[in-house]
């Protein structure tokens, strides 16, 4: 049985569902499940589980919350860590900050002059999923879009022809952080500083994979500095580079995707940001 925490926890309380044969107990994405409040459904199915079992936990990060559910449930417990495969060495990190307006501008503009390979822009929200992919193809950039509101078929659909390189640039929420494998990634660009930095850490090691370099962008404006400095305290190690925005050429946005005009921005925006 394959279930998320909430929907077996309703087949235990309707009786439709017997799990006290179980052998065999895992737990997918730990350190998720924790930080979407998902511990105590998961301690109550842990609960129902016949005492004499295999458990395992699956978790990108340990947290102390992890170890104390592993202490409190597991029995002579056995520590395998996977090989890492981002290079910190092929990693460059670098940062923008910019006005909020100039963001796709800023873009549309690097993508368009950088010599990249596959390039993953994450978002935190759907619809600015939606938004950045649909100005970056009226800009003539090769990208689609992927998050959880699309129907699992459309996913993966999505999903092959950025593997098979039909288009360049994926654009995404951080469903495509964690689980999926999708190789030969050159850059990682955070449209949008994610809230909390072990996504962000999950985002960048999408590159720098299999000795391969690697470049992770970011693109700060005020709404982002809060969500980026905790980055910056929970990674101290982390090097990352600020660079001078550089000279925007014009680029179309469409602001409303049903009765708005497309409109020029980049170029005078920026000169009149710089005279401010």
């Amino acid at each position: 049985v394959v279930a998320t925490p909430g929907r077996l926890l309703d087949h235990l309380n309707q009786r439709t569902i017997n799990i006290s044969q179980i052998k065999l107990l895992v737990l997918d994405e730990a350190d998720r499940m924790l930080d979407m409040g998902f511990i105590k459904s998961v301690e109550r199915i842990m609960q129902n589980c016949p005492k004499r079992r295999q458990t395992l936990f699956f978790s990108a990060t340990i947290s102390s919350e992890i170890k104390n559910l592993a202490n409190k449930y597991m029995n002579a417990q056995v520590v395998v860590s996977a090989e890492k495969l981002v290079d910190p060495n092929k990693l460059k990190q670098v940062y923008y900050n910019i006005n909020r307006g100039l963001k796709l501008p800023l873009l549309v503009n690097l993508l368009q002059h950088e010599k990249a390979g596959l390039v993953m822009v994450f978002c935190n929200m759907r619809v600015n999923t939606d938004f950045v992919a649909r100005n970056l193809k009226a800009n003539k950039i090769d990208a689609t879009s992927i998050h959880g509101g699309l129907a699992q078929n459309k996913r993966t659909k999505m999903m092959s022809m950025f593997n098979n390189a039909k288009v360049g640039v994926l654009v995404c929420t951080d469903v495509a952080a964690r689980g999926l494998h999708i190789e030969n990634v050159s850059h990682v660009y955070n449209y949008e500083i994610p809230k909390d930095s072990k996504d962000y850490v999950h985002r960048i090691g999408r590159t720098a994979r299999a000795g391969e370099n690697g470049i992770v962008v970011n693109l700060l404006s005020e709404q982002d500095h809060d969500n980026f400095s905790r980055i910056i305290r929970d990674y101290s190690s982390f090097k990352i580079e600020k660079i001078n925005t550089p000279r925007l050429e014009r680029v179309i946005i469409i602001k409303n995707r049903d009765n708005g005009r497309p409109v020029e921005s980049g170029r005078g925006s920026h000169e009149q940001e710089r005279r401010n």
